[in-house]
C-alpha cells in the first residue's frame, strides 16, 4: 500500500509493507529487500540466527554497528528497541515492528517505509558505521633486510606496489589496520589465534555481533602478533623474508578452515569467542577445545571463496595429518593440482627437484631471487610457496621442502588468481636444472 502525506506544498510519499503470520516470510529479506531492490542498513536487535547477508552483487542485508549516536546523544543495541532501516543507495527510510530476529518469520510484520531525502540523511548519518572488517584481499611480501613490504591488493594486483609504511609501524599500512583488533581491546571483535609450529602464527578473526564477514591471517612471523597487548612488530624479523596474507571471508566458511586445521594439530593461545556463537560449527569447536583427529581420513581438500562481490577468488585448503606420511608438495599439492609447481623453499639434500614423467613435476626456483626491486634469497627468507605451470594459483605452504616433514602435520592454503600468480611467477623465473 502507498500513501502520501497531507502537505500541498511537499507530500512524502510512504510505502506500507505488511505479511501475516501465515506468510513464513522473513519480512527484512524477502518482503523489504525484495520490493525496494536495495541494499538495506538495518538497526535493530538481531539474534544468532540471522546474519547480516553479503551474498550477490547487490540488494544486501548490512548490520549497522553498536553502540551509535544519534547527533550528540548516545544510543545501543541492548537498551535501544527501535528497529529501522535505511536503504543503499538512499532515499527511503523504513519503521519495521518486529526485530532482526529468525522467529518473526512466523509472526505478522508490517514496514512504514518514508520516501524522503532528508529523513533518509538523518538516519543514514547513524548509519555510518556498518559492521564489517576494515580489510580486503591482501598479501604482503617483505624481503630479507627491508622494512617495507611489497603488497598486492584486491584493488591493485596487477604489480607489486610498495608497502605504504614499514611493517613496524602501528598504523597506516594493511596489516596493522587487518590486526587492529586483535592486538587492542574491542568488544565487537572476538578471535582465535592458533600457533602451528614457530614460525607460523596465523589467526581467524571473527566479530561477534555481525555474523556477515570475517578474516583469516596466515603469516609467517614467529610470535606475531600478541592478543591484546598493542601491535608489536618483532624488528628482529626484519632481517628474513616473510609473508603476510589476509582473506576476507564468509563465516559459514570458518568451520571448513577449522576442520583443515584440525589435521595439522594447531596449539590455540587464545580463544574469546563466545560458544553461542559457534553452536554450528562443530570443527571450529574441536579446534578451539584442542581436540586432535586420531581416525582417518588423514588428508582434506577444502575450498572456500573470498567474500568480494565484485570479483570473489576461490581459496583451496589441502592438509594432511602427522599419520598420513605424505610428502605435501608431491603427494597432496601436485597430485591435487594434476600440474607441475615450481617452489620456493628452503631445500635439504634429500628431496630434489622432480622432473620424471611428462608433466606434474616439481621445479625449484632459483635463489637468489627478485621481488619486484627487492632482493631475496633462501639463506634468510622463511616462506614457502608454489605456483602452478601452466599457472593460475600461488600456493603458502607451511613446512619446507624438506624430507622430515612427511612425518610432520602440513598445510597449503592455495589461491586461483591470474593476479596473484602472476606477481609470484614473475619471482618464479629463474629455476634450477632438472636432477639429471
Amino acid at each position: 500500500l502507498t500513501i502520501r502525506t497531507q502537505d500541498g506544498a511537499s507530500p512524502v510519499t510512504v510505502h506500507i509493507y505488511s505479511k501475516s503470520e501465515s506468510s513464513k516470510y522473513e519480512i527484512y529479506k524477502k518482503v523489504i529487500v525484495r520490493v525496494l531492490k536495495k541494499t538495506i542498513k538495518v538497526w535493530s536487535k538481531r539474534d544468532n540466527r540471522l546474519k547480516g547477508d553479503c551474498r550477490g552483487l547487490q540488494r544486501h542485508i548490512r548490520l549497522i554497528k553498536s553502540p551509535a549516536v544519534v547527533v550528540d546523544h548516545n544510543t545501543n543495541l541492548e537498551a535501544d528497541i527501535t528497529n529501522w532501516a535505511v536503504s543503499d543507495p538512499g532515499n527511503i527510510f523504513c519503521h519495521i515492528d518486529k526485530p532482526y530476529l529468525k522467529n518473526q518469520a512466523k509472526e505478522p510484520a508490517m514496514a512504514v517505509c518514508i520516501e524522503n531525502i532528508n529523513i533518509f540523511a538523518r538516519f543514514d548519518a547513524v548509519a555510518a558505521q556498518l559492521f564489517k572488517l576494515d580489510l580486503y584481499q591482501a598479501i604482503v611480501y617483505k624481503a630479507p633486510g627491508q622494512a617495507n613490504g611489497k603488497i598486492i591488493e584486491a584493488t591493485a594486483a596487477a604489480a607489486w606496489q610498495n608497502g605504504a609504511q614499514p611493517l613496524s609501524n602501528n598504523a597506516q599500512h594493511s596489516f596493522a589496520t587487518a590486526l587492529q583488533h586483535v592486538v587492542a581491546d574491542n568488544n565487537n571483535v572476538k578471535f582465535l589465534a592458533y600457533n602451528n609450529a614457530p614460525p607460523g602464527v596465523p589467526s581467524i578473526k571473527t566479530k561477534s555481533n555481525s555474523k556477515d564477514s570475517a578474516a583469516w591471517i596466515v603469516h609467517t612471523v614467529p610470535g606475531f602478533p600478541a592478543a591484546k597487548t598493542g601491535y608489536s612488530w618483532p624488528v628482529a624479523e626484519n632481517a628474513r623474508g616473510h609473508l603476510l596474507i589476509c582473506l576476507t571471508i564468509s563465516e559459514s566458511q570458518i568451520n571448513a578452515i577449522a576442520a583443515s586445521l584440525l589435521l595439522v594439530q594447531p596449539m590455540v593461545h587464545y580463544n574469546d569467542i563466545p560458544e553461542a556463537e559457534t553452536a554450528g560449527m562443530p570443527y571450529f569447536n574441536k579446534l578451539a577445545e584442542g581436540k586432535i583427529p586420531t581416525l582417518p581420513p588423514f588428508t582434506s581438500r577444502r575450498s572456500i571463496r573470498t567474500e568480494n562481490a565484485a570479483g570473489p577468488v576461490a581459496v583451496h585448503i589441502y592438509s594432511k595429518s602427522e599419520s598420513s606420511k605424505y610428502e605435501v608438495y608431491k603427494k597432496v599439492i601436485v597430485r591435487v593440482l594434476k600440474k607441475t609447481i615450481k617452489v620456493w623453499s628452503k631445500r635439504d639434500n634429500i628431496l630434489k627437484g622432480d622432473c620424471r614423467g611428462s608433466q606434474r613435476h616439481i621445479r625449484l626456483i632459483k635463489s637468489p631471487a627478485v621481488i619486484r626491486d627487492h632482493n631475496t634469497n633462501l639463506e634468510a627468507d622463511i616462506t614457502n610457496w608454489a605456483v602452478s605451470d601452466p599457472g593460475n594459483i600461488f600456493c603458502h605452504i607451511d613446512k619446507p621442502y624438506f624430507k622430515n616433514q612427511t612425518r610432520e602435520p602440513a598445510m597449503a592454503v592455495c589461491i586461483e588468481n591470474n593476479d596473484i600468480f602472476a606477481r609470484f611467477n614473475e619471482i618464479a623465473a629463474q629455476l634450477e636444472n632438472c636432477p639429471q
